[in-house]
């Protein structure tokens, strides 16, 4: 992996994130997308979102990692004990960057005072669900439907608890 720094995202980093956010969507169910069996969410939705997201104010936290340029090239954000997004640019994907940013996803939410963490992952979406497998997460049998940016869809509940309870 290069070197990069992780930082709190700006609002300024909303265009960026978006645009590689569409990029993994588009690569990741590609054949799904193809034979029309997925409809791409709303960009300006998702735009919106992360630009929220984004604002001092927000009750979610999310960090941006950035090359050289201070590019975003991947993010995780936080909101309580969950884990609502971990994205890497499918150019970097592959060099541990998603890894990295995982394993500072864990340790925010553990300084956060969680330790029984929760993620939810498209059920298609077999390569995420490997690589949080491998990071020690584990598949529940709950399933939730969610909607946003102009779409449905199902996701798996994943939990992973760190460390003792107090």
């Amino acid at each position: 992996m290069t070197a990069l720094d992780i930082r709190p995202a700006r609002p300024s980093d909303a265009d960026a994130v978006e645009e590689y956010h569409n990029s993994c969507f588009s690569s990741t169910y590609a054949p799904q997308l193809s034979a029309g069996e997925f409809r791409a969410p709303d960009r300006d939705g998702t735009r919106q979102q992360l630009l929220g997201w984004f604002q001092p104010c927000s009750e979610f936290r999310t960090w941006v990692a950035v090359a050289g340029n201070d590019r975003p090239i991947g993010h995780f954000t936080v909101y309580r004990h969950h884990l609502v997004h971990l994205f890497v640019e499918p150019a970097h994907q592959g060099t541990g960057l998603g890894r990295t940013l995982l394993e500072q996803a864990e340790a925010t939410l553990v300084a956060g005072g969680h330790r029984d963490l929760e993620l939810h992952t498209r059920v298609e979406n077999v390569s995420a669900i490997a690589f949080y497998k491998k990071a020690g997460w584990i598949m529940t049998d709950q399933l939730i439907t969610t909607v946003e940016h102009g779409i449905s869809y199902r996701e798996h509940i994943m939990t992973k608890t760190v460390g003792t309870q107090a």
